[in-house]
């Protein structure tokens, strides 16, 4: 019900978000692969050498990802969103057209930057910032837009390359973005000045924000005044009792403070594993399927199969999330979210009955799902609002890098001939030491968030 009182309070802000996040499948490696067959034998490139300039690539859209990423702090959201909707129609129209591999190498950049990068970034920055007491939630919702792109979008792509072949397929996805995603932003947040507006340096008016918007929400549960969740003015008595009778918003920044950067905390270098270890272990894991396949003499079929249970326990563990982020803040949470995964892949690692793929695949997924707004709703808890952007830009490209990295790892150890059981339980030891050095940050009297205030229960 709380998820439907939430829809019914922000239905804009949060179609926003998944909109977002629904158009980043644009450039997300699922639906580019879908056309590598194609792209490689019109260009005359083999999987290997393609598959050589797609990691290039994401590696420099993850090193240009913190310059750009940051800029959403500064600006109307707005702008900031139909600049990377175009961005990414122009990637898409780039690709079309590519007759060389230089051509499809600066494609494929501006893809991954403004697809992978910058539509993710708008919308999970965007929400971030704008919902406080009910963020895990608002979070969840937003990222909807990621399953729903797997489940519509691949089936579909695949049948216009069928009828029309894959250069006027991308040609139309870059019309598409033009035509129905930039429209649909505009009339969702047009005249949400509220929800458009970069935080501002003082603190003061991100506090008040967060007042206003966790009034509304309150309204919309039936324990407010029942004023209509759209109006953008809240009064100052509103204010003064929200600050009165609810907890102060944990992200709520201090005037002045001693703490260090938050690149200079020694909590955040503890974290940064945590952050890395989904993409990386996933996307090599994902990546070396076949080999994995092969080695236990599993059919390919059953991870055909798993990819929809991955699917839905990935909605699962988002959806089931953002409660409890809401509940007990996402750092608490963080240190304990790769459990699942790590239990699937020790089920992996001790049989070889095809079913246990449909139960691996099912415990990553609720990791994703879980990891998905853990790594967002964390980031408001350690630092001011107005700068969300630029450091869930950084940690993005550390993300991505570690996703860059991870097929080429596990591949020098299948080139060492070292078995799969080993490698498996060598994944599982290093997710175990980097949970307990997460939990391990979080002890008291080892953690204090930079720049952020202490908790005032007034």
């Amino acid at each position: 019900m709380q998820f439907i009182h939430l829809l019914c309070a922000a239905p804009r802000q949060l179609a926003f978000g998944a909109l977002h996040s629904f158009g980043s499948s644009f450039g997300q490696t699922f639906l580019v692969a879908l056309f590598v067959p194609f792209i490689s034998a019109s260009l005359a490139l083999n999987e290997t050498e393609f598959a050589n300039i797609y990691a290039g690539i994401t590696i420099g859209s993850a090193l240009c990802l913190p310059v750009v990423g940051r800029w959403i702090d500064k600006v109307d959201i707005l702008p900031y969103s139909l600049a990377t909707m175009a961005l990414l129609s122009l990637g898409c129209l780039m690709i079309s057209v590519a007759t060389n591999v230089w051509m499809l190498i600066a494609a494929l950049f501006v893809l991954r930057l403004a697809g992978q990068g910058l539509m993710t970034h708008v919308s999970m920055t965007g929400i971030a910032r704008y919902f406080s007491r009910n963020r895990g939630r608002a979070l969840a919702i937003a990222s909807f837009g990621f399953p729903l792109a797997e489940a519509i979008l691949p089936a579909t792509l695949l049948a216009l390359i069928a009828a029309f072949g894959w250069r006027y397929t991308y040609a139309g996805s870059a019309a598409f973005i033009l035509l129905i995603l930039i429209p649909l932003a505009i009339l969702l947040i047009r005249s949400d000045q509220k929800f458009r507006t970069a935080p501002t340096k003082s603190g003061e008016s991100d506090k008040t924000a967060a007042s206003d918007q966790d009034s509304e929400i309150r309204d919309s549960d039936g324990d407010g005044d029942g004023d209509d969740a759209g109006d953008t003015s809240t009064s100052k008595e509103t204010i003064g009792s929200l600050d009165q009778t609810d907890e102060r918003p944990i992200n709520a920044p201090a005037p002045q403070t001693g703490h260090p950067r938050l690149f200079k905390s020694l909590y955040v270098w503890l974290c940064l594993p945590m952050l890395a270890a989904p993409p990386l272990i996933m996307t090599a894991l994902f990546f070396h399927q076949g080999a994995i396949s092969t080695n236990k003499d599993i059919d390919l079929g059953w991870f055909a199969a798993g990819f929809t249970v991955f699917a839905i326990t990935s909605v699962l563990g988002a959806f089931g999330s953002g409660p409890l982020i809401d509940k007990h803040s996402a750092r608490r949470l963080f240190p304990w979210h790769l459990i699942p995964m790590m239990a699937g892949i020790a089920v992996l690692a001790t049989t070889h009955q095809p079913y246990v793929i449909l139960i691996y695949m099912g415990l990553v997924g609720i990791t994703v799902g879980f990891a998905t707004t853990l790594r967002t709703a964390i980031i408001p808890e350690l630092v001011p609002l107005d700068e969300i952007g630029a450091v869930r830009s950084t940690l993005t490209a550390v993300m991505v890098l570690a996703s860059a990295m991870g097929p080429a790892m596990y591949g020098w150890m299948f080139a060492a001939n070292m078995r799969i059981e080993t490698m498996l339980v060598i994944t599982l030891i290093v997710m175990a030491v980097i949970s307990v050095m997460s939990w391990v940050s979080e002890r008291p009297g080892f953690y204090m968030p930079p720049d952020v205030s202490p908790h005032d229960p007034h």
